[in-house]
Order: structure tokens, then sequence, then C-alpha cells
């Protein structure tokens, strides 16, 4: 790894001392496991400073390491909590707008960052039920450990379909109709900068003279500084951006038959991912559920995300020859698919039913702070989910 010049500038991400906060109390074997992930990470460094991406890769995705590794992060003991892990109606609803393309053209589905197959078990009993099953169901997942849960998770519950589920670590020498990833982009690596007289300082992970682990800069990125002109960011600005969502792009784009490529995640158009009051970014990590915006504490241990700019996703589809099928918060294509048209008969069942939805559709929940982007390829109708309220324009293309 090359050695960089770095320019000494605190930052608000390094930490004032190696002690933990309250809320970080830890077990005895997470605390064994910090302290080896401490090792392992002082390893890294000792090869020179560590462009924040890399760490960022490293701290989620190191197969001895990282978070995604064999942490439980999932549900109320972990984490963080997905729509698909509070109730069935996510996949539910969503099985509605597959149904509709797969009564056209058969062909596979393909989930992207499948976690355990819980989104993927209920949209195949979801489209069982009403005879729209796909040729093929991929489940592609890099953590050895979710692709153990989802095997599980299929051999248990949807045993008459097992044969059409394939469960793999990278993408498949297949074509899709259908490509979704729900939350995956957000946990994508991310490079961190900060702006200094107009130009991009990307940030590196170092540690200090005191031993703490803490964020340096960089020399100007000149590619970097060209890609972010157009904003006029000031002086001490710090964001991110996310070189992996034009990878994976490429990679869905190839792998696309005459479909479409659907993605649910938080996040913003250019404009509000990088407004003037948005200062310090959108990095935010995850911890037993408690957030907070401090990647250098607990490197394994704890969830580290950013948010999708959607305007740069777009123009990257466009680019790729995609067209933009749609774009809206994940309550407004919830409710566009009908999510709450059929409630259970059972009152208890009912009332359950009530608050999922709520949980997934609501402002002030989850339904403005997720959003909704489709891109497609040859598709002839438009998708149901984007009838009521769709924001395309927002993005400004």
């Amino acid at each position: 790894m090359p050695q960089y010049s770095l320019i000494n500038v605190q930052t608000s991400l390094t930490m004032p001392s190696p002690a933990l906060p309250p809320w970080a109390t830890l077990a005895p074997a997470e605390h064994a496991a910090l302290v080896r992930h401490e090792q392992a990470l002082d390893a890294l460094l000792a090869r020179g400073p560590l462009a924040f991406i890399d760490y960022m890769g490293w701290a989620l995705y190191d197969h001895e390491c990282g978070y995604y590794a064999a942490r439980a992060v999932f549900g109320a003991h972990g984490d963080y909590v997905t729509a698909p892990l509070l109730s069935a109606h996510m996949a539910e609803i969503l099985a509605h707008q597959w149904a509709a393309i797969l009564a056209d053209r058969k062909g596979a589905i393909m989930e992207v960052g499948s976690g355990n197959g819980q989104l993927a078990v209920d949209t195949l009993k979801a489209l069982g039920r009403v005879g729209r099953l796909p040729d093929r169901y991929w489940m592609i997942e890099r953590s050895a450990k979710r692709r153990d849960e989802a095997q599980s998770r299929v051999a248990s519950e949807i045993p008459q379909w097992a044969d059409r589920v394939s469960v793999v670590a990278d993408w498949p020498d297949d074509e899709a109709v259908i490509i979704v990833a729900n939350e995956l982009l957000d946990a994508l690596p991310a490079q961190r900068f900060r702006m200094r007289e107009g130009r991009a300082h990307p940030l590196f992970v170092v540690r200090d003279d005191t031993g703490t682990l803490a964020v340096r800069e960089g020399p100007a990125d000149r590619e970097m500084t060209a890609a972010l002109a157009d904003l006029a960011l000031a002086d001490g600005y710090e964001s991110e951006i996310l070189p992996g969502v034009d990878a994976f792009l490429q990679q869905a784009s190839a792998h696309l038959g005459h479909g479409v490529i659907l993605l649910i995640d938080y996040g913003f158009p250019r404009a509000e991912f990088y407004h003037p009051q948005r200062r310090q970014g959108t990095l935010m990590c995850h911890f037993r559920q408690h957030a907070h915006p401090d990647p250098l504490i607990l490197p394994g241990l704890q969830d580290i995300t950013v948010h999708v700019d959607f305007t740069a996703a777009a123009r990257a589809a466009r680019a790729l020859g995609l067209d933009l099928a749609g774009y809206t918060s994940q309550g407004a294509f919830l409710l566009a698919l009908g999510i709450g048209d059929d409630m259970p008969a059972d009152e208890r069942a009912a009332l359950l039913a009530r608050q999922a939805i709520k949980r997934l559709t609501l402002p002030h929940e989850m339904g403005e702070l997720f959003k909704v982007i489709a891109f497609s390829r040859g598709l002839d109708a438009p998708l149901q989910g984007f009838r009521l309220l769709d924001r395309s324009r927002a993005l400004a293309l």
C-alpha cells in the first residue's frame, strides 16, 4: 500500500479516548473479539494509512473480523431491524408487482444481499399462492453464515420449492427478469472526504500519537473534486461517495434480460444528499439498536452505513442503457400496491398486521426514510408501485 502525506487535522470522527461509551458494554466474548479485531487492524495500519473506503470494507466484510461475517445483526436482539423481518407484508406486497411481471415473461429472480433468506422465502410463498413462481430464485449473499441461515430457512419453510432456489456467494451465470436489493447499497463501502479550498481530500484511518484510531486528510483527489464540482461545497464540508453503486449497477445490468431492477434503501436526491446543512455527511453506525456517528469504535462489531445518492445511481443506470421506471418513498410504493387492503379476519392478527403496516408506511416510521427506485429494460407496462406518487423529477437528471 502506498504511503500518503497526511494533513494532521482533527475530525469529529476521532475518538478522544479509547474508552467505550456506556451503551457499548461488551460481553466477554465480544471484548475478546474486539481485541482480535484491533490486532488485525493494526497489522493493516502498519503498512500505511488506510483509505476510509478500505477501512469500512474491512470492518464490514473481512472474512474473519468483518461485521457481517459472524455477528447476529438482525432482529430485536441484533443491531437493527429490516422491513422483511417486521412481518411478511413487505414480501407479500412486492409479490404483487413480481406476479404482474412474471405473468408476461418467465425467468429468474435475483435478490442481491439476501441475508438470512426471510424476504426470499416469504416472496416465494406469496408467488406460489397465485401460481406465479419464477423459474429460479437466486439468493446472492457474501456472508457464509447468512447463506447457511438461508439454506436452513428454505429447507424448513418451503421444501417443496427448494429445487427452484439457489443460495450463492456471487452473481450466477444466468439472466434475470427481476433483480431486487433491499438495504444493500447503504452497506457498500464508502469513501469519506473533506473539502478544503475547493478541493476534495479523501479521509484515511490512522493511529494517532496516543494510539487512538483517528481520521486524517489525504492529498486532494482530482477525480473526486471534479465529480463534486457542481455542488460548490464549503471548506470543512464532510460527506461520502459510493463508487460501489456504479459497480453494482454494472453487474445488475449485465444480468438483466427484459425486466426490472428494484432497489429499496434510505437516501436522497443529489441536492439533498449534499445539502449545505448536512456538513458531516450521512454516515451512521448501529450497535444493539443504538445509532451513533462514530465508525472508529467497535471495529467489526458494529454496522456502518451511509445513505444513497439516488441521482448518481439514476445517472449511472442511464449510462448503462437502462430506463428509469420510477422513484418514490417506500410508503407510497407499498400503498400503491395495495398493502393493507386484505386484513386477517382474526382480531389479534389484524391488529398485529396494522402495526406492521404502519411501521412500513407511515412517514415518521420507515415510509418516508426509505425510498424505492427502479430501472428497467424492455418493460412494456409501468410498474404499479409508482402509480400513486412518482418523484423522478426530484432526481434532476
